[in-house]
């Protein structure tokens, strides 16, 4: 799920994390741990990742792939993953 992403990007997706206000779908268990062991992999020099960092970074996965800049109609994760500087409010 989250393997084909870079560490840089997985870090930023979690900071955006941070910023979502309101309801949001929390991954079930057998997805966080799955993400977990991921990012684990992929954090190898890190030491081991808690599941609450595992859930936040997928709650922020998720919500960057249904928000889209309000002028160019790149998705967040499109636009994170491509370097772009991230401005929240001008996703929708």
């Amino acid at each position: 799920m989250l393997n084909h992403i870079e560490e840089k990007n997985l870090r930023k997706l979690h900071e955006i994390g941070k910023l979502i206000a309101g309801p949001t779908t929390a991954p079930n268990h057998v997805e966080a741990l799955e993400a977990k062991k991921e990012l684990e992999v992929i954090y190898s020099g890190d030491g081991r990742i808690n599941q609450k960092y595992a859930k936040e970074t997928l709650i922020a996965y998720e919500y960057s792939k249904t928000k889209f800049h309000f002028s160019t109609g790149n998705s967040m994760l499109k636009d994170i993953v491509n370097g772009k500087i991230i401005y929240f409010f001008h996703y929708i």
